[in-house]
């Protein structure tokens, strides 16, 4: 998906950022009942929403989460500059 084009205008293109240094997401899980969060996760969503689970197992009622995820862009020119 890296090279896929989220939007191009004017010699410049948006596409998702595939630099090694950073995640290509970032996920983490807030309850709705208590504000608890899980930990932050890169580019796995498992131990999220494993958290989820166990949150509401150790909290019956809280049954409602909201999911935060971060993703990367990077603008290219496909362009020279003048």
């Amino acid at each position: 998906m890296a090279d896929e084009v989220i939007y191009r205008s004017g010699g410049l293109v948006l596409r998702a950022d595939s630099s090694e240094e950073d995640p290509k997401e970032i996920f983490m899980a807030e309850c709705r009942e208590c504000s608890a969060t899980s930990n932050v996760v890169d580019d796995v969503r498992l131990p999220v929403e494993v958290w989820t689970v166990k949150h509401t197992k150790e909290n019956p009622g809280h049954e409602r989460y909201r999911l935060t995820t971060d993703t990367f862009w990077a603008v290219k020119r496909t362009t020279k500059r003048k």
